[in-house]
């Protein structure tokens, strides 16, 4: 009976210290960073034409060291015909990251919305749903300041996306990769 109870009170201080490395941690990780993104497709990278950027602006929140939550603006330019009419995809993800010091990998994902807007008005249409998923690397240069690289796949319809992938060949898969993926670079201020 006495080594039955030694055992519960040492689960029990094994628990609390846990709770209390958690709880520490959550504290600690409370990071606030705004971000300028500027994303290009592969192709555009691969003849070299750094005018074709996409712009966009990213805000994170990490309630933790490891996971937070970001939020991005992706400004894709105005209609040709109809100028007043701008377009935009709206990201919100989930987003996973390891604290190296110096480096900092990470992974998001999260749905994504197209929206088209004018100086009075803004739609995101019921079919503009899509979903993303990337990965990058920040090199945290400051304490206040990290530049990175990344690459984001976004796709319309991901159940269908899956089911004609798997009847590409090697190479029109490859194709299809780069063609889904944009390439970003990424300026972040931290508070």
């Amino acid at each position: 009976m006495n080594r039955r109870n030694f055992m519960r009170k040492k689960t029990f201080v094994v628990i609390f210290i846990l709770l209390i490395a958690l709880s520490a941690s959550l504290y600690a990780g409370s990071t606030f960073t705004l971000g300028l993104v500027n994303y290009y497709s592969y192709f555009d990278l691969e003849d070299q034409n750094f005018e074709a950027y996409v712009p966009g602006l990213r805000a994170e929140f990490f309630f933790a060291d490891f996971i937070g939550v970001s939020g991005d603006f992706i400004y894709l330019g105005q209609d040709y015909f109809y100028p007043e009419i701008s377009y935009a995809t709206l990201l919100v993800d989930l987003v996973f990251r390891l604290p190296l010091g110096f480096i900092e990998p990470y992974i998001a994902t999260g749905p994504a919305y197209s929206m088209a807007f004018t100086s009075d008005d803004a739609v995101v249409g019921e079919s503009a749903f899509a979903y993303n998923i990337r990965g990058g690397l920040d090199l945290n240069i400051m304490d206040w300041l990290s530049i990175g690289a990344e690459v984001n796949f976004i796709v319309d319809d991901v159940a269908e996306f899956i089911e004609e992938f798997s009847t590409l060949t090697s190479e029109q898969k490859v194709a299809a990769i780069k063609y889904f993926s944009k390439i970003g670079i990424v300026v972040k201020a931290k508070f």
